[in-house]
């Protein structure tokens, strides 16, 4: 039974994403009527397509490591959905590693996915918060991790949210975490080339859920960040055979 009910839930995603309706003159309105319908089944389906999420957090999990004698970490999550990033990083490090993590995302349905979640793991030190990324700003004045994790393809203005990020990461140790979708340059590093095909069929594809797979964030990142670390992959999607999406894992620091 239960693989009849996990086999309906991803019915219910793929239709959504396939024949969904996306409506809103805003952002937000745009991603609530296309992860509202599906908020509830979120999870199970993007387990297998966000091929890049724990490859990203065990290498952030290892650069916090490196700090844990500090008591001041702090941790957040932009464009967080439904919190499994940091039910995700709770499997790999001890979250009381962290003194605050803040789980932010516009998106309503999603957020209360979230809640329910910080609700039943009973994470004092977690909290979600409805926002625009582009906008927020945690309590603190500066945070020593900032992930984003498959959300920073769907954020419009992504140039916006990178300096909202990179204002309060702390330029001594902070790290920033992404990993994502993406297409290269025409002539890109020789580890991200991507062909002409690949690049008009993918960037072509996501763009119908508004999700812009360009090369433009990345380039935007060496110029802002020192890269840490870098992974550049393809994975399945499923229930599509043959067809492989590319994907990325990076981490970087501010330049000094």
């Amino acid at each position: 039974m239960e693989v009849v009910k996990n086999l309906c839930n991803d019915a219910q995603v793929l239709k959504s994403i396939w024949f969904g309706k996306i409506t809103g003159s805003t952002h937000k309105e745009r991603l609530e009527s296309f992860y509202g319908p599906q908020a509830h089944v979120y999870d199970h389906f993007r387990a297998r397509f966000l091929h890049g999420r724990t490859g990203m957090l065990r290498a952030c999990a290892r650069e916090m490591q490196k700090l844990q004698g500090r008591k001041d970490l702090v941790w957040v999550d932009l464009g967080g959905g439904t919190g499994q990033n940091v039910e995700t990083m709770a499997g790999i490090c001890d979250l009381s590693l962290f003194k605050k993590v803040y789980m932010v995302d516009i998106c309503g349905p999603l957020c209360e996915i979230a809640r329910a979640r910080v609700a039943k793991h009973g994470w004092t030190n977690v909290e979600v918060v409805e926002a625009d990324v582009c906008d927020y700003k945690p309590d603190e004045t500066y945070t020593t991790l900032v992930t984003f994790s498959y959300s920073l393809s769907m954020i419009p203005p992504f140039l916006n949210a990178l300096d909202k990020a990179s204002s309060y990461l702390d330029p001594a140790v902070g790290v920033l975490g992404v990993a994502d979708f993406f297409t290269s340059l025409k002539h890109d590093k020789s580890e991200r080339q991507h062909g002409y095909l690949t690049r008009w069929f993918w960037r072509s594809i996501f763009d119908l859920d508004n999700i812009d797979l360009g090369p433009e964030r990345r380039q935007y990142m060496d110029y802002k960040f020192e890269t840490v670390y870098e992974e550049n992959h393809t994975g399945h999607i499923p229930y599509v055979p043959f067809l492989k999406v590319p994907y990325y894992i990076w981490l970087g620091r501010l330049k000094q």
